[in-house]
């Protein structure tokens, strides 16, 4: 039977895998802006950057992760603030999107391939409006940018008094919210806005719009002015998971830390500090705290919180909210003895289903194995070597910091670590679908029928 996601207008697939051609076009742009970090006017240091350190930089800034082996701030020109702003929008947009986008506006045609692999990442639109959904895309995203760096000026102006520098801040802070990066101009990231709850608000909201996903969005646009709403699941399920996974973390996080890193702010400055760093972790990247100093249950609720990420479609990384919230209610459909999974009136097939398990499984294994590797060659806190892994994984870019800097603690890994960490940053961004199918021939029928048996489990 033909998926409805399959391509069957006046041309053939080719033969290449697309998740290859995602692979390779997230490679070029990294590379690209490797190179491009290497030039001497991209950096203030006479010395110049090292081949591995302008790769983590571009590859973070591509896969809007956030993770830093170099000050931002002091250690990059303004040329090189730019390549890295320019690499946190294409990341955030996305390789796919923007390929799509100029392959429709330039070449008045797709790509087979990429068209397919727009089909498979979205999963909610037919071929023939895709145009019409990356054009939506490209203004939605720019306005919310524009948006956000309007609203910023004002508080960067009172701590830049700069009318240049605080323009500068106020683009390159609000693209990075809502791209998810967590870059930042300041050298201690957010904290210098702490006592600043506007700014904390405006950076809240755009992480959140960003990684509600583009394809809930534009569902909440067409039934805005509708008398009669009708939601598909999936926006459901990511508007639901996302009032959850901000409500119980916030709480969680104030009653954690209030006597801790947020000690010292009032009451009210408490409460917007605690909701910020509840969003953050599903993959912003930004901390107005030290999370060096946060107790040791905080830093797991983020490492849950980084795991999870964004939902589908959005600029945000991890296994997804939505794949979570089926993994959790197919489990609890089978402790209540329900053979189908229904959500909100709708069944889920099994394809999905077994879909979820298997990202949040293969994604496990995968971020096990990168720890136990960086657990053997490199001497730092086993905790925070995994906080950095899941990070990494979850595109996220919190960091426990390097002692007395400001850097990330891959600053202190070794090359070996710090490529490991570009493999998981890469991996977390194009998806574990996307990398398993590198090197999985699909659809290869079975012809013989063995018979069926049974294997005793649990």
């Amino acid at each position: 039977m033909q998926s409805k996601y399959s391509i069957n207008e006046n041309f053939t697939l080719k033969k290449t895998n697309p998740s290859l051609v995602v692979l390779v076009g997230y490679g070029v742009i990294i590379l690209a802006g490797t190179l491009l970090l290497l030039l001497p006017l991209s950096v203030k240091s006479p010395a110049g950057i090292s081949f591995i350190d302008a790769l983590f930089t571009s590859t973070s800034a591509v896969c809007v992760t956030g993770l830093i082996v170099k000050d931002t701030e002091y250690f990059f020109t303004p040329f090189g603030k730019t390549i890295i702003l320019i690499l946190i929008q294409l990341g955030g947009l996305g390789y796919m999107i923007v390929s799509t986008f100029l392959s429709v506006s330039v070449a008045k045609r797709l790509s087979s391939n990429v068209r397919y692999q727009t089909i498979e990442e979205f999963q909610r639109f037919s071929a023939n409006n895709i145009k019409s959904f990356l054009k939506n895309v490209f203004i939605f995203t720019f306005t919310i940018e524009g948006i956000g760096a309007i609203l910023l000026f004002p508080n960067m102006m009172r701590h830049l008094n700069s009318p240049v520098k605080a323009v500068t801040y106020s683009i390159f802070h609000s693209v990075s919210a809502f791209c998810n990066a967590g870059f930042s101009l300041f050298s201690e990231n957010f904290t210098v806005m702490k006592n600043d709850p506007f700014a904390c608000i405006v950076l809240s909201i755009l992480i959140i719009v960003g990684g509600f996903g583009f394809i809930a969005l534009s569902d909440v646009r067409r039934n805005l002015f509708k008398k009669r709403r009708q939601f598909q699941t999936h926006t459901i399920v990511a508007f639901l998971m996302t009032v959850i996974l901000l409500t119980i973390p916030f709480i969680l996080f104030f009653f954690l830390e209030r006597n801790g890193s947020l000690k010292d702010l009032t009451i009210f400055n408490k409460l917007v500090n605690a909701g910020l760093q509840a969003v953050t972790p599903r993959t912003a990247g930004f901390n107005t705290l030290n999370i060096g100093i946060m107790k040791n249950a905080t830093l797991l609720l983020f490492i849950i919180l980084m795991f999870i990420g964004a939902s589908p479609g959005g600029t945000g990384g991890g296994i997804k909210t939505t794949t979570f919230y089926v993994v959790i209610m197919s489990m609890i459909n089978k402790l209540k003895g329900r053979k189908r999974l229904n959500l909100f009136h709708r069944n889920i097939n099994d394809d999905t289903i077994f879909r979820s398990f298997f990202i949040f499984s293969i994604s496990l294994i995968f971020i096990t194995s990168a720890y136990l590797i960086l657990l053997t060659v490199e001497n730092f806190d086993a905790f925070k070597i995994l906080f950095e892994v899941v990070s990494a994984y979850g595109t996220v870019g919190l960091s426990c910091g390097m002692p007395e800097s400001n850097v990330s603690l891959s600053g202190g890994f070794s090359w070996f670590g710090k490529t490991l960490i570009v493999m998981m940053m890469i991996v977390g961004r194009i998806g574990i679908m996307t990398s398993v199918n590198l090197f999985i021939t699909k659809d290869r029928s079975e012809t013989i029928k063995y018979p069926e048996t049974k294997i005793t489990v649990g």
